[in-house]
């Protein structure tokens, strides 16, 4: 009879494991260092006023 049982709560158990791997990966993508990372400034950039025809 606990072997039923062992059966029935191991899928629940790696459920939750994975629950928690992928809210742990979530986690460490929002606080991570390359958050924080500033991108390089490239100056202005040069832009005309009129758009080309014919593309939209």
């Amino acid at each position: 009879m606990t072997d039923q049982k062992h059966e029935v709560e191991a899928p629940f158990a790696r459920f939750i494991n994975w629950i928690k791997g992928v809210m742990g990966g979530m986690g460490t993508a929002v606080v991570s260092e390359k958050s924080k990372n500033v991108p390089p400034n490239i100056g202005a950039q040069p832009f005309k006023d009129k758009p080309k025809k014919g593309v939209l």
